[in-house]
């Protein structure tokens, strides 16, 4: 893409041609993310979006923008960015080796750039966590935190060099750099703000779903259940029932107190309490919850052992946050059929604190993780999937999060991370 006049200078007309081609070049990676649909095909829709980042990199090298007769730039930077941050990191070295590939002319020219290059991986890799759990303001500053320097640096290299007639050409090309990976942040974290919304509304309208269901079905079903449990009470104090007949009756009474104990879980969900938070100081709490759970990790050969916090207090409700720790580590306990051992943990890391549960259980397969908390979903055959729902929501009113990593027979760890009490 020639753009040159007599003098060796750009043509300002021809150039900003060309900074609006590479603009629009630029623009394929936030509208092919708006696009492909994500939920169902996860995998696809990421190979898609790979496909397309590479080929935006590969364009945006070979037409680079001429600032000089003797000097390009183009908008490498932004593929590559978006790679490490809403793909994933073998996607990001995947396009940074492209790149390097894509320049190298010489064994000289690939060290220096393999050098380069990995300093800002490396970089990238750093400051990925603070991104990803950043704030949209935070993602956009730290946009600017890489690109800005690089802007300045080509200004004085150019200054140095005693280019002045092209800093115009280059003033001009930052600007438009700058407002491309700003654009390119801002509709992607606008099209997963969507996404999100409409993921909680499609949980919100299962929530009340469920709610009008337990409303109406919860004390229709009790009523004959009482009655029924009753008679049977009475059935085996009879002295003349067999050994096989009292063997019945002690599992019908079993299950019918199953069945209350779901129509309990249904009507929590129905009617989810809201007390007034209080702070809560976690060590004396959670040396409560598990002492209560010890016996029943006895009773299953699991060895339930909890590390003193430090002196940490978070708002919330004592009485549902024991419920959640209690629901949690029978979970736990529950998924070591053949013994093993629950670790519960707590630390602080800046102003938040972490409750972790760890098992060396069987583990839950990947593609199974993001349906845990659904309701009616379960990991265990005879499970509802309530008991996690009304943890997940006690948490979410709690202003806390959770985040689950398991490997199949390996084990299972749930991070609850909740703001520390001022």
């Amino acid at each position: 893409m020639k753009i040159l006049s007599s003098k060796g200078m750009v043509h300002l007309y021809e150039f900003i041609n060309s900074l609006i081609l590479h603009f629009f070049i630029m623009m394929i990676i936030p509208l092919v993310k708006i696009i492909i649909p994500k939920n169902q095909y996860p995998l696809k829709s990421e190979l898609i979006f790979s496909f397309f980042i590479v080929v935006s990199l590969i364009l945006t090298i070979t037409y680079p923008v001429e600032i000089s007769d003797t000097t390009s730039f183009d908008l490498k930077f932004i593929p590559v960015f978006i790679a490490f941050f809403y793909i994933n990191n073998k996607t990001g070295i995947f396009t940074v080796c492209l790149l390097i590939l894509l320049r190298v002319h010489d064994v000289h020219s690939f060290l220096v750039l393999l050098i380069n290059y990995s300093i800002i991986v490396v970089l990238l890799l750093a400051i990925k966590r603070y991104y990803v759990n950043g704030s949209l303001y935070t993602k956009l500053m730290i946009g600017l935190l890489f690109y800005v320097p690089i802007s300045i640096t080509r200004m004085v290299t150019f200054i140095s060099n005693h280019q002045y007639v092209n800093i115009q050409n280059l003033a001009i090309f930052s600007f438009m750099s700058i407002i491309a990976l700003t654009v390119i942040i801002y509709l992607i974290e606008l099209d997963e703000m969507q996404r999100e919304m409409r993921r909680k509304l499609q949980s919100a309208d299962k929530m009340n779903a469920i709610s009008q269901l337990a409303a109406s079905v919860a004390h229709e079903i009790r009523n004959p259940m009482t009655t029924v449990k009753g008679f049977m009470q009475l059935m085996q104090k009879d002295q003349n029932l067999t050994e096989s007949q009292m063997q019945y009756i002690k599992i019908s009474l079993k299950e019918l107190e199953r069945t209350n104990q779901i129509i309990g879980d249904f009507l929590s969900l129905s009617k989810p309490t809201y007390i007034l938070n209080e702070k809560i100081h976690l060590d004396p709490l959670i040396d409560e919850v598990t002492n209560f759970m010890k016996s029943y990790a006895h009773f299953s050969n699991v060895s339930l052992d909890y590390q003193s916090a430090p002196n940490l207090y978070i708002d919330g409700n004592p009485n549902e946050l024991k419920q959640v720790l209690i629901n949690l580590i029978k979970n736990a306990i529950e998924s070591m059929e053949n013994g093993g051992q629950v670790e519960v943990t707590v630390l602080q890391e800046e102003d938040i604190a972490i409750i972790s549960i760890k098992d060396n259980g069987i583990g839950i397969p990947e593609k199974q993780l993001k349906e845990l908390g659904q309701p009616y979903y379960s990991t265990k055959s005879r499970g509802t999937g309530l008991g996690l729902m009304i943890a997940f929501d006690i948490i979410k009113r709690m202003e806390g999060t959770y985040q689950i990593t398991s490997k199949e027979n390996t084990g299972t760890t749930i991070s609850l991370h909740f703001p520390v009490s001022t």
